[in-house]
């Protein structure tokens, strides 16, 4: 079981690395502003497994502290049965952006930030291993609405 811990940029394109191609159900997102707690549940694909033959996905927990305001791209809210597919993570300025497949984004702005993933749960086979066509970094300054989680 994964469980790694992020404080800067640099440890962010470990845990993005980590978590590329991992399936995000929208209804598993929660933005506690009062906290200023970001947590989602995500179903990553174990690239770490010695057998690359046979993979699997695992649930893994996604808690980054410090979410000072969330902001959606291309993510219709009330759609909680939409799965996400993660592509990456990238940090820009202030913020941290989930960058999903279809152009969907969300955007933390963040302070005093701290991210901690860690895995739990019984591993499953993954359906199909993903593969990516090489298109341009996403354009990160789109306009982008606020987010409503629900708690």
């Amino acid at each position: 079981m994964l469980k790694l811990k992020a404080k800067d940029a640099e440890d962010v394109q470990v845990i993005s690395a980590v978590l590329q191609d991992a399936i995000v159900p929208l209804c598993d997102i929660a933005w506690q502003p009062e906290e200023k707690n970001f947590v989602m549940v995500t179903q990553r694909l174990c690239r770490e497994a010695k057998d690359r033959r046979n993979l699997e996905r695992v649930c893994c927990a996604v808690n980054l502290r410090g979410a000072k305001s969330v902001q959606t791209y291309g993510i219709d809210l009330t759609d909680r049965k939409r799965m996400l597919d993660l592509l990456m993570m990238i940090i820009e300025g202030p913020a941290l952006h989930f960058v999903f497949a279809g152009d969907a984004q969300i955007r933390v702005k963040l302070e005093n930030w701290s991210m901690i993933i860690e895995d739990f749960g019984e591993t499953w086979p993954a359906a199909c291993e993903p593969c990516h066509d090489n298109k341009q970094l996403p354009d990160l300054t789109k306009p982008a609405k606020s987010a409503n989680f629900r708690a």
